[in-house]
């Protein structure tokens, strides 16, 4: 859900389970800007390190969502039950 660049890119990609929205969630280390920069070859942010990028290349991602909410809905629907039980007030 959003992007994530530079080292930060390290933090997800070492979980145990990755959802990515395609079309707005990104992961790489450096951006298209500096690819085209370095290399003068033009790649798309969605090429670079989109969601299906992640998801069939690199393995990175588990899932690629369609939606913010449908990724959420995703990470709920894999919970364990317990997690999807309403619990009430903390009790003292």
């Amino acid at each position: 859900m959003g992007p994530c660049a530079g080292g930060a890119v390290y933090s997800p990609a070492i979980t145990d389970f990755n959802v990515m929205v395609k079309d707005t969630s990104y992961m790489f280390i450096t951006g298209p800007d500096v690819i085209k920069t370095v290399t003068h070859e033009e790649v798309t942010k969605e090429e670079l390190g989109g969601a299906i990028t992640h998801n069939k290349l690199s393995g990175v991602a588990h899932f690629a969502a369609d939606s913010d909410e449908h990724a959420l809905r995703s990470c709920v629907n894999c919970s364990p039950s317990s997690v999807k039980q309403p619990r009430g007030p903390a009790s003292n």
